[in-house]
């Protein structure tokens, strides 16, 4: 009696293990990621008061403009579905202005070992503001095996 319920009991398993389980894989497996490089033009970027043409009646503003080169490594073109900005304080690293230059509504596709330039211009309030900065830049997207990417680099901030 034992023995067929132990046989019933592998044959169950056995059946389980077909309809349900197996080895995982997926289109993906095997195939090369996306890689990304960003780089800042200027490489260090100097912050300046916000002329009244880019930040209307604000008072006390600094800006930065600067233009970020997206260059895909890897062989893998990508869509990238954001790019958000952080401006950060070195001294206690808080956030003093954010900014998302796309999302999904109008995604970049970069190529396979390709680039392009994304300019970018973001004002923060001057009283926030110290002499040496960094602006966090983060991309996300999906590669075109259809892996989720994400790539962040740091950019320095000084004052002029």
């Amino acid at each position: 009696m034992r023995s067929i319920a132990k046989r019933l009991q592998m044959v169950g398993i056995a059946m389980l293990a077909a309809c349900c389980g197996g080895t995982p894989s997926s289109p993906t497996t095997g195939q090369a990621t996306a890689a990304v490089q960003i780089t800042s033009n200027p490489p260090t970027i100097l912050y300046a008061v916000c002329p009244p043409s880019h930040c209307g009646p604000l008072l006390g503003q600094l800006e930065i403009e600067a233009s970020f080169t997206i260059r895909e490594t890897g062989g893998v073109a990508v869509t990238a579905t954001r790019l958000g900005l952080t401006i950060r304080r070195r001294s206690d690293n808080a956030a003093i202005a954010a900014n998302e230059v796309f999302a999904n509504a109008a995604p970049l596709r970069i190529d396979a070992n390709g680039s392009t330039a994304v300019p970018i211009a973001m004002h923060f309030d001057a009283s926030a503001a110290e002499a040496n900065m960094k602006v966090v830049v983060v991309l996300e997207g999906t590669d075109a095996n259809g892996r989720q990417v994400a790539f962040s680099t740091e950019v320095e901030i000084r004052a002029p």
